[in-house]
């Protein structure tokens, strides 16, 4: 299990893949029902919404690769 540790008010970061722009924001989960921890990541782009539960705390970090590894975990 990754552990978690919040930054205040994080800025979104963005990136393509194959053309599609994406979206990678971090959202607060705990009011939101069946959710399977406190905060997520959203990947949101003009054609699909992926949500992934594990993830690094480090995660605006990543490369574009692996935030597009990242992005297929659920």
């Amino acid at each position: 299990m990754m552990v978690h540790a919040r930054e205040p008010d994080p800025p979104s970061v963005w990136y393509f893949h194959e053309g599609v722009r994406w979206r990678v924001s971090e959202r607060d989960a705990r009011g939101d029902p069946g959710a399977l921890r406190d905060w997520c990541l959203i990947f949101a782009s003009d054609e699909a919404v992926r949500r992934v539960w594990e993830y690094p705390p480090y995660w605006r970090r990543l490369s574009r690769e692996a935030l597009i590894a990242l992005s297929w975990g659920r």
